[in-house]
């Protein structure tokens, strides 16, 4: 079955997307190289993004399956010569990574890319990267098992007098801190700096109560989808999917979830840097976006975008203003900062303390 809802045709835009000033050098290759997701997001890119692309430009795209850049993308930068010419990276990673990233000329990306742009907030168009993906993270939950009294917030979560059943959680400090903190009376607006030995003394009281402190984005659907959770920290997209497409008995509320931002950027020694700048305009056209997000909801976060797409597909989108008002935006200044132990960062250093409590 495809993953293609409602999709744009291969060759709306065409005509202006070629006319743009993305224009490559004469001397680069037929190809764009493109770190990959995989699985039904890879799927969703290149049915949405990527075939089109290719009948539209003749740039061929080539994708690398590979769920964390950072790490490679400084090992080839030492080398100066980049096997990738498009690339996505956290948030913090844009100032890490800067010197192996290309600064992104925006000059040249096309009008309708630049219309888009013109929604999205200054601080997410930097010069070694732009937000593209707009992330998620939530608490879902069974309908049948929570049929009446339904959870609304991390405290409810920990609740389980009155919200009896079983937990799914990252094994990750990341939002697993703050949410225990929300949960032990901490105000959303106060979460930071991280006060871990709190957090990690209300993580002990749900630990007997977790099935799976799961690693990967898939494992938390599927947990509740099999029954082995009630009531899982999940992340949106796929949750957005059963809920919308799937009918899945699952829902979800965006009350003190978080979000945050996968930035993408263009590694310096790549050997097709225009190329890349085609793709990533093609990427940021308002309503192929939308037509991605349709297909798997990880959206760009620009209200032009949110606007192009069905109401009842969007409702649940990480870019929707009203669940953007009730989420959290996830501080990775802050967990990408020294810890008080010098040579980790305060992620590491909060995840060598939560993996040695779930070892006891």
């Amino acid at each position: 079955m495809s993953v293609l809802k409602g999709s744009v045709t291969g060759g709306l835009l065409a005509s202006a997307f070629l006319l743009c000033g993305v224009g490559g050098a004469a001397a680069q290759s037929k190809e764009v190289i493109m770190q990959d997701p995989g699985g039904a997001y890879g799927e969703a890119l290149r049915e949405v993004m990527y075939n089109p692309f290719e009948k539209d430009t003749g740039v061929k795209v080539v994708t690398v399956q590979e769920a964390r850049s950072g790490p490679k993308i400084k090992a080839q930068g030492a080398t100066g010569k980049a096997q990738w010419d498009l690339t996505f990276i956290f948030d913090q990673e844009t100032t890490l990574l800067s010197d192996f990233l290309l600064d992104i000329d925006y000059s040249k990306l096309s009008d309708e890319a630049k219309k888009t742009l013109a929604t999205m907030p200054d601080n997410l168009k930097r010069p070694k990267g732009v937000a593209l993906q707009v992330i998620g993270v939530a608490m879902a939950y069974n309908t049948q098992k929570y049929a009446n009294a339904k959870p609304q917030s991390w405290a409810d979560f920990w609740n389980v007098k009155d919200f009896p059943g079983k937990r799914c959680m990252p094994g990750w400090s990341r939002f697993v801190f703050e949410a225990a903190l929300m949960a032990d009376g901490v105000d959303k607006d106060k979460l930071y700096p991280i006060d871990m030995d709190r957090a990690l003394k209300k993580i002990a009281e749900i630990k007997p109560h977790v099935s799976k402190w799961w690693t990967t984005a898939a494992q938390a659907p599927q947990l509740l989808l099999d029954g082995e959770a009630d009531m899982c920290m999940a992340y949106a997209g796929r949750i957005n999917n059963l809920v919308v497409n799937e009918d899945a008995p699952i829902d979800m509320t965006w009350n003190q979830g978080f979000i945050y931002y996968d930035f993408f950027s263009i590694p310096k020694g790549g050997p097709n840097p225009e190329n890349a700048l085609k793709l990533l305009s093609y990427r940021l056209e308002a309503k192929r976006a939308a037509d991605l997000s349709t297909a798997y909801p990880v959206p760009v976060p620009s209200e032009l975008v949110y606007n192009a797409a069905d109401p009842k597909v969007s409702r649940l989108w990480a870019n929707n203003p009203d669940n953007v008002k009730q989420a959290i935006e996830w501080n990775a200044d802050y967990w990408g900062a020294p810890s008080q132990v010098g040579t980790l960062t305060n992620e590491e250093y909060g995840q060598e303390k939560l993996n040695a409590l779930l070892a006891e």
